[in-house]
């Protein structure tokens, strides 16, 4: 609490001198700085007026943004101050107390303002966001009128899933407890400031939005030849993605023309396992390569929208040997069959000889 004392000077200049000497202290939310109990300065003026400020926020624009995004939120103040009544303390008894009563009746009107506001926006509700921009100044703000917009800076996780969010605007501001006039013609004047802190919910939207990832990826890939390359992808998002086409981009040692994939429409949960031809140069190494791939597809309102860049693992692998190719067991029995073939020409030959 702060109180000032000033003679002959205007109201409006005395509230802008009191509110660059008020200083701001930190108590619990919507709750009034204690109170002294003896202010003799106060004890014997001719009013006491109950009512204070009501503060409300509220976004400007579209509260709603993407997953990944980094946006500026703009937060408006506006002030529903009331006053619930007032009460005579002190009767005037003269002419110049009776001016005393009516110029502090006309000042008291002023509890519902509310100066040196100060806020900042915090995540206090585990949202998937995080507030880049830090204290903000709002000014003062009369009962009945609404502030200049105040920007924030937030950025929402790459993989927020769609739905609203509350964070919070915490703000300290001080407004007139009481005021007391004297001394006319000869005025003075003394205000009493108390400070308070207000927390206040502001909601944004993260839009449903498709996503994709690489669910598996499968590849029969050797040196100077060509090969296929399998990759599963899913729909991980909360968004239909229509008219979706998968894409790869190749380097050394790959070359394709067949370098897309058409997926169709994919709900969320949805996966489509899509192959490409590749072929790969004679002089590849035998270890795992990485292919870039993305996905092309049109959101719920029909805008084009492509995903970020995932990479995919591509394996080149030795040439089979026969051995790998047809497996053991049919190895085996070709051999097996290949000598029956030898032994019953050879006891044909054999079985000619003796007849002739």
């Amino acid at each position: 609490m702060v109180w000032y004392r000033g003679r002959n000077m205007d109201k409006r200049i005395l509230v802008l001198c009191a509110a660059f000497l008020i200083s701001f202290t930190t108590t619990n939310a919507c709750a009034y700085e204690i109170l002294p109990p003896n202010i003799g300065e106060f004890a014997d003026d001719y009013y006491d007026v109950s009512g204070e400020p009501r503060l409300s926020a509220f976004v400007i624009g579209d509260p709603e943004l993407e997953s990944g995004e980094t946006s500026t939120l703009f937060i408006r103040l506006a002030n529903d101050g009331y006053i619930e009544g007032f009460e005579n303390e002190d009767m005037p008894s003269t002419s110049n107390e009776r001016m005393d009563a009516r110029i502090e009746l006309h000042l008291e009107s002023d509890v519902t303002t509310a100066i040196n506001i100060q806020g900042t926006l915090e995540n206090n509700n585990g949202a998937p966001v995080t507030v880049i921009s830090g204290l903000k100044q709002f000014g003062f703000l009369r009962d009945g009128g609404t502030s200049m917009p105040v920007d924030f800076e937030i950025e929402f996780f790459r993989n927020a899933p769609s739905g609203t969010y509350e964070l919070s605007l915490n703000l300290t501001y001080q407004f007139q407890y009481d005021a007391k006039v004297e001394g006319y013609p000869d005025e003075g004047y003394d205000y009493w400031y108390v400070t308070r802190n207000q927390s206040l919910p502001i909601l944004i939207t993260v839009k449903p939005k498709a996503e994709f990832e690489i669910m598996d990826v499968s590849s029969e890939l050797v040196p100077d030849e060509k090969g296929i390359l399998y990759i599963t992808y899913r729909n991980v998002g909360s968004d239909v993605a229509e008219g979706s086409v998968a894409r790869i981009m190749v380097d050394d040692p790959f070359t394709t023309n067949d370098d897309e994939a058409f997926m169709g429409t994919l709900y969320p949960g949805d996966s489509y396992k899509a192959q490409y031809t590749i072929k790969v140069d004679k002089n590849a190494w035998n270890k795992t390569y990485g292919i870039d791939t993305e996905v092309e597809y049109r959101d719920m309102h029909g805008n084009t929208r492509i995903t970020d860049t995932m990479t995919a693992p591509a394996t080149v692998s030795e040439p089979l040997s026969l051995l790998e190719k047809v497996g053991l067991f049919h190895y085996l029995a070709a051999i097996t069959c290949m000598a029956g073939v030898a032994v019953v020409f050879g006891t044909m030959k054999k079985g000619g000889k003796n007849a002739e």
